[in-house]
């Protein structure tokens, strides 16, 4: 396995590198690629330079990644004024957008993610509003279901720099393990 070392670590960082880009980009993999390579490169050097103890601190950063995205975006959207409908309305408007984005436009099942996402919560907070036949303005209904898919972009920001954090730290960790 000696003469594949090389070229197996070399595959490893660009796979970590894509997954440092996906930490940041919603709908690519992120700090769980950069994770899962790292223990590929583990097994297939059979644990040498990349112990149990580095990949335990990648898979705790990998998880904390995981959750940190469904807890930004749902704070967000929370705090920016979305209820249960507005929450559930963003699920399921992100899958049908990451969906339809894979089916007609290939690699932008990612941007139908985020845009899907949005206009689910607004589309659940409009509905909310009037689903009783509510007498109130239409013009706050759309303030306010605004305000709730705003919340989600600033979700998304914020998740997206803890997962770049991590996502660095994570491909920090690893290269020094390699080094040494």
């Amino acid at each position: 396995m000696e003469g594949v070392e090389g070229p197996l670590l070399a595959l490893t960082l660009v796979l970590m590198v894509v997954g440092l880009v996906g930490s940041v980009v919603p709908g690519l993999p992120g700090v769980t690629l950069i994770f899962l390579s790292a223990l590929l490169y583990a097994l297939l050097t059979d644990f040498q330079s990349v112990g149990a103890g580095v990949l335990v601190v990648l898979f705790v950063f990998a998880a904390i990644a995981f959750v940190a995205d469904f807890i930004a975006t749902s704070y967000g959207a929370r705090r920016f004024g979305a209820s249960n409908w507005g929450t559930v309305g963003g699920a399921v408007g992100g899958i049908a957008g990451a969906l339809l984005g894979a089916l007609f436009l290939g690699i932008g099942s990612l941007f139908g993610l985020i845009l899907g996402t949005i206009a689910g919560v607004f589309v659940g907070e409009y509905l909310k509003r009037n689903r009783h036949g509510d007498q109130s303005p239409a013009q706050a209904d759309w303030h306010r279901a605004s305000r709730a898919a705003g919340g989600v972009i600033i979700g998304y920001l914020a998740s997206a720099v803890v997962q770049g954090l991590l996502g660095l730290a994570s491909v920090t960790v690893f290269v020094l393990a390699v080094s040494q």
